[in-house]
């Protein structure tokens, strides 16, 4: 089971659409800027400040590209973080090297498994967990302030695989509810044309019964025939466009159902007299319920 949900997390695709950059990446890369400058100028205990400065100015601007490339900006930020740690142990100086401000870095943590592959997941999770090793191992830190740091280096890794879960599942309700539409609006569809052909059959049929003896009848069936199949196929382009999946959503009408009796008993010419009489609280009936009225009514005027 583990084996699988490890393959499984490994084939796993990167989200659809990833947003390239959007104005509020350049506010967060402006306010990094300016904490990295404010920090800089007035803290006084910053060593090595040239290159903390730069440091912190690279980790700012990662950033930016953090939704296109996760696994690239993750490895440049933690990579640097494991030269920048070896440098320091190198040259031994008394604290450690870096501003406050390079905490943006979780922002990338936080796009790693928003935005990632899973194969790109795996692979910036252990850039990360080594970075903070080697990070635990050389800071001469208590182990409760490190269990405490690494929650708080994880955290926004868990929120941004939450968020990309729930979205998921969201767009997969989504879908599900568009195909149950396009599956109804397949059965409407059948059902209209099945209605309308046999209306001209019918038509047909006695079109041809009155031609010996009637021709302007027989005239008149051929028209009603013209019509009904003009009907059907005006009926037909509304319900096919509904159908396609054009990623938008494609404006759909209701079916019809009994507010639209009045307009069906109303027909062509006047050359059928239809009587309806419609008794009771008929404004609530259910969807399925409307549409089987409806398609009763309409086979009773065929």
């Amino acid at each position: 089971m583990l084996r699988d949900d490890l393959r499984t997390l490994w084939t796993e695709p990167r989200p659809p659409d990833a947003p390239a950059r959007v104005r509020r990446d350049w506010v967060l890369l402006a306010a990094g800027l300016a904490g990295v400058a404010l920090e800089a100028t007035l803290r006084e205990d910053v060593v090595w400040r040239p290159v903390a400065v730069l440091f912190a100015v690279w980790l700012c601007v990662l950033p930016l590209w953090r939704r296109t490339r996760p696994l690239a900006t993750v490895t440049l930020a933690f990579g640097s973080v494991i030269l920048l740690q070896a440098a320091s142990l190198v040259a031994a100086p008394s604290e450690p090297v870096g501003l406050n401000t390079g905490a943006i870095v979780l922002v990338l943590v936080y796009a790693l498994p928003r935005w990632g592959s899973g194969r790109e997941i795996v692979l910036g999770g252990a850039m990360t967990l080594a970075a903070f090793s080697l990070c635990a191992v050389t800071d001469d830190v208590p182990a409760a302030e490190q269990v405490v740091g690494l929650v708080f280096l994880l955290l926004p890794g868990a929120i941004g695989a939450a968020v990309r879960f729930w979205l998921t599942a969201r767009e997969r309700q989504l879908e599900q509810v568009r195909s149950r539409e396009r599956e109804q609006l397949a059965r409407e569809l059948h059902d209209t044309v099945a209605h309308h052909v046999s209306a001209m059959v019918i038509i047909s049929q006695a079109g041809r019964v009155l031609a010996a003896t009637d021709p302007s009848a027989a005239v008149e069936a051929l028209e009603g025939v013209e019509e009904e199949g003009a009907r059907t196929l005006e009926e037909m382009r509304a319900m096919v466009a509904a159908l396609r999946d054009r990623g938008v959503g494609a404006e759909l009408s209701p079916p019809a159902g009994v507010a639209d009796l009045e307009r069906l008993v109303r027909t062509p010419g006047g050359r059928l007299r239809v009587d309806l009489g419609i008794d009771g609280e008929l404004d609530a009936l259910p969807p399925a319920v409307d549409a089987a009225v409806y398609r009763i009514v309409q086979e009773s005027v065929t």
